[in-house]
């Protein structure tokens, strides 16, 4: 059992130079994230719950145009392991063009509908509806820059550039907390714009980081670099094969995020205050959970790579290896969440009840951090092997079969308060774990799909 799911020293030394610079990226992602969540936090709880409910729909539209470059990416990690560069090309062409067709779209329906849209969540006659309306009308312009930087984002990991996506995603960042501290509370010369600050940071930061992966594109040579006008010439063939593989993720990643909000909206009809809760418990469970950070790139490399190449072998190897050490970061996710629970809620501007609430929230993620890390591995080996209509049951479908109607049982029918309910849909991820683990053991996503 041990020598199956332990790797030896230079398997770990080669995950950490994959992983490492992905932690680092998405630690500085979301640890900033997480700062600007405080500067908010300190206006009140209205601004808290108008922030998290605009933020919704980016939580629908992000997915979508990332499950495109996923799928993508996938082809991307095995045409580069047999060095393909016109095929790699043609892959950053096709990341490139469909996402920010999709992205237009989401575009003009935020900025055409933002009343409807938070209006899901919140009553028109209160303060969180008007932050919400005023957050999401800003913030909308960061979709069209943040389409392009992640068809990069999604070719130079697979090609194992980890550090590039680091880079533009950490100054991008920095600048977003700098421009919140300024524009939200008016230090300096700028003046007091609230959660519009908070905005238009964001829509900044989005900018410049889509500059530096331009700028680092044209000053250096990538096995897919070509000329811009190439990329707009999308291979038919190739496209179709692609997006075969690319529709099934496309559609589960659709239900996948719908049922999300879902469970969300049953959330907030408990009030402000339990969005609140769901919002600054999920903030610092993501800031935590940065330390699985990477696992996707990684298998897709260990695992995609490997296919490619027909050593099956090899890839189910490395695959159990990911297992273990999945369960490992999993076990240190918990302790830290215990840790934090009774430390981060003191650092907002909110009720006493509320902070005691965050505290049960955490410590319910941490409790369920070892069981949600177990699911992780088999889900993205069975997505590098094109599983995907077995991603698919994992993902969407697990949601609206088990998830969605607990939730919906739970919060509407038995009217459990905000905890019980969290606690309720969050122990759904057990079942998971063992539809996760019987999937992989079957071992049919060892298959070359090039």
């Amino acid at each position: 059992m041990y020598k199956k799911y332990i790797a030896d020293k230079m398997f770990y030394k080669q995950l950490f130079i994959i992983v490492i610079p992905i932690i680092i990226q998405f630690f500085i992602q979301n640890f900033i994230n997480f700062l600007d969540n405080i500067m908010v936090g300190q206006l009140g709880e209205p601004e808290i719950a108008g922030v998290a409910v605009a933020n919704q729909y980016y939580k629908l539209f992000y997915p979508v145009i990332a499950s495109i470059c996923t799928g993508a990416a996938i082809f991307t990690a095995q045409f580069y392991g047999q060095k393909k560069t016109d095929e790699l090309k043609k892959m950053f062409g096709i990341k490139l063009v469909f996402p920010f067709m999709v992205t237009v779209i989401f575009f003009l329906i935020g900025l055409l509908y933002a009343k409807e849209i938070v209006g899901v969540f919140l009553d028109n006659n209160t303060e969180a509806f008007d932050y919400g309306i005023r957050y999401l009308k800003i913030a909308i312009w960061s979709f069209l820059p943040l389409s392009i930087s992640t068809a990069f984002a999604f070719t130079f990991r697979p090609l194992k550039l980890t550090y590039i996506p680091m880079v533009a995603s950490g100054i991008g960042m920095i600048t977003n907390s700098i421009l919140n501290f300024f524009l939200i509370y008016g230090i300096w010369i700028f003046p007091e714009l609230g959660v519009k600050g908070a905005a238009i940071g964001t829509v900044i930061a989005r900018m410049i980081e889509l500059i530096i992966y331009l700028v680092i594109f044209v000053l250096n040579d990538y096995p897919f670099k070509t000329n811009v006008f190439s990329y707009l010439k999308i291979d038919l063939r190739l496209t179709f094969r692609t997006f075969l593989r690319v529709f099934p993720l496309f559609i589960n990643e659709i239900f996948f995020t719908l049922s999300l909000i879902i469970i969300f909206k049953t959330y907030s009809q408990l009030g402000t205050s339990a969005i609140t809760v769901v919002n600054i418990s999920d903030m610092i469970r993501q800031v935590v959970f940065i330390l699985a950070s990477g696992m996707g790139t990684a298998t897709s490399i260990f695992i995609g790579s490997k296919l490619g190449n027909n050593e099956l072998e090899e890839a189910e190897k490395n695959a159990d290896y990911l297992l273990g050490y999945a369960v490992m970061m999993g076990l240190v996710i918990a302790v830290i969440l215990s840790v934090l629970a009774f430390i981060v809620p003191l650092f907002y501007n909110i009720e006493p009840e509320t902070k005691l609430l965050i505290t049960y929230a955490v410590l319910i993620q941490g409790m369920i951090a070892p069981i949600l890390m177990l699911t992780r591995i088999p889900f993205f080996v069975l997505r590098s092997g094109g599983r995907v209509i077995e991603v698919m049951c994992l993902d969407s479908l697990f949601m609206w079969l088990v998830k969605v109607p607990v939730a919906l049982i739970c919060g509407y029918l038995l009217h459990f308060n905000i905890i019980i309910l969290i606690l309720a849909v969050e122990s759904t991820r057990i079942l998971n774990a063992f539809v996760s683990m019987a999937l992989y053991k079957r071992k049919k996503w060892l298959i070359n799909l090039t």
